[in-house]
């Protein structure tokens, strides 16, 4: 009789843990089907043209105000000779929509491109999405303790690993297949004031509490992390890179559990253009 009562009593255990578990899972996928039809209805509103941008370089002031910025070169990214990718988008009414927002990522090899948005912290944006909706997508956005205008020595910009592949859920397909980024390293942030080029030159895996994840205070300290990053780059991206050029880290969880890591991108900035 007891071994029936126990079995009896083990099988309500698994039945109720797998009803959890599968309403968990419609709970997800719930949320990834709402948050992914917002960001559709964003995105409607930024389009690709046709025609191809010519990189014209903004002069940038000759003092800087503190030594954590740079003045920018025109190296020219290389979507074809002097020219980038021509996405139009209207910044005001994004901004009017949310006041958080400061540019819009497109990465075109791994079909990125979202608005960006930076808030008083790094939690808030891991669980609300570009409307403040609360949602496990959550929102792509600039580290808290970088410099708005992406002038920090190494300005970072967070966002999930989302198994359906949205938000930053693509950087994962370089662990076994980098050719496309060595193909098209090209990363561009959009802003008001003009469009930022970046060329990839390292990415690879990092534990959650990486040195990687230290805020560069001095030029010293920024060439000893660009010659980190190097050293540890999983495929040689062939591109020479200017210390005096400050950098975007694209970075996502990467695995659970004891094995969860950071999968981050390196890039070095080529230019700022109109």
């Amino acid at each position: 009789m007891k071994k029936k009562t126990k079995k009896r009593i083990g099988i309500a255990v698994c039945a109720v843990v797998m009803a959890v578990a599968g309403y968990n899972v419609y709970t997800i996928r719930q949320e990834y089907a709402e948050a992914g039809g917002e960001y559709d209805d964003i995105a409607g509103s930024v389009y690709l043209s046709d025609e191809a941008k010519e990189a014209v370089p903004i002069e940038e002031p000759k003092e800087k105000e503190s030594d954590t910025q740079f003045a920018f070169e025109d190296d020219g990214p290389k979507y074809d000779i002097g020219t980038y990718p021509n996405l139009v988008i209207d910044h005001a009414a994004l901004k009017k929509a949310q006041p958080n927002y400061k540019g819009w990522l497109y990465v075109p090899c791994l079909e990125i491109s979202y608005p960006v948005v930076q808030g008083p912290d790094n939690d808030y944006y891991l669980h609300h999405t570009f409307e403040e909706t609360e949602n496990v997508a959550g929102c792509i956005f600039i580290d808290s303790n970088c410099e708005a205008d992406l002038s920090s020595y190494n300005t970072f910009v967070y966002g999930h690993n989302m198994k359906n592949g949205s938000m930053f859920g693509s950087l994962r397909k370089l662990i076994t297949n980098p050719k496309p980024i060595q193909d098209d390293p090209y990363i561009y942030f959009y802003t008001e004031d003009g469009v930022y080029a970046y060329r990839t030159y390292s990415f690879h895996r990092v534990p959650p509490k990486s040195g990687y994840f230290a805020y560069v205070k001095d030029h010293q300290q920024y060439s000893e992390y660009v010659d980190m990053a190097l050293s540890d780059r999983m495929v040689d991206m062939d591109t020479s890179v200017d210390k005096q050029k400050n950098s975007i880290i694209l970075s996502t969880c990467n695995g659970s559990g004891e094995s969860k890591q950071r999968f981050v991108i390196h890039a070095i900035n080529i230019g700022h253009y109109r």
